[in-house]
């Protein structure tokens, strides 16, 4: 029997605190900022799952995706992805995927992308990152296959 989970909701203004106490409890790397989309899954008013869609001028990174501990590995996390997929259409979308969590974003619509292929202002924030030595690997967002071909024949 499939879970029925939550709609996944855009976050207002006024739910700020909850968001950021939520990433200081669960992620506390994870700076929630009130001027980005953030996303989460409630259940009963308590946040179970959130990420945030950092803007950079024509595009936007998909960034501190966070699953309270007793609720990973249930498929909230995709089920979050997934109930987005609008806002993610809306401009180019990527991320910075810790290594091990390839095959999760992989299976979310998600490519592996050389660094080269990001837009300027990632690419440094990429270079950054690593440089910190964060064992990060660059995805974009491709739903359709269409986008997928020609991001292929351009590489």
């Amino acid at each position: 029997m499939k879970t029925s989970y939550p709609i996944p909701e855009q976050v207002p203004s006024l739910w700020f605190p909850l968001v950021k106490k939520f990433y200081q409890e669960h992620y506390p790397s994870g700076k929630p900022n009130k001027a980005d989309p953030i996303w989460v899954i409630r259940d009963k008013g308590k946040i179970l799952c959130a990420v945030r869609l950092k803007q950079i001028t024509n595009s936007q990174l998909l960034t501190g995706m966070v699953t309270e501990p007793i609720h990973r590995n249930i498929g909230l996390g995709s089920h979050l992805i997934n109930g987005i997929h609008p806002a993610l259409d809306e401009k180019n979308t990527y991320c910075f995927a810790f290594t091990h969590l390839v095959p999760f974003y992989s299976a979310n619509h998600f490519t592996t992308i050389s660094a080269e292929m990001l837009p300027s202002e990632l690419a440094s924030r990429f270079r950054a990152y690593t440089a910190q030595g964060r064992d990060l690997t660059p995805m974009r967002y491709i739903r359709s296959q269409k986008t997928l071909n020609s991001l292929l024949k351009s590489t």
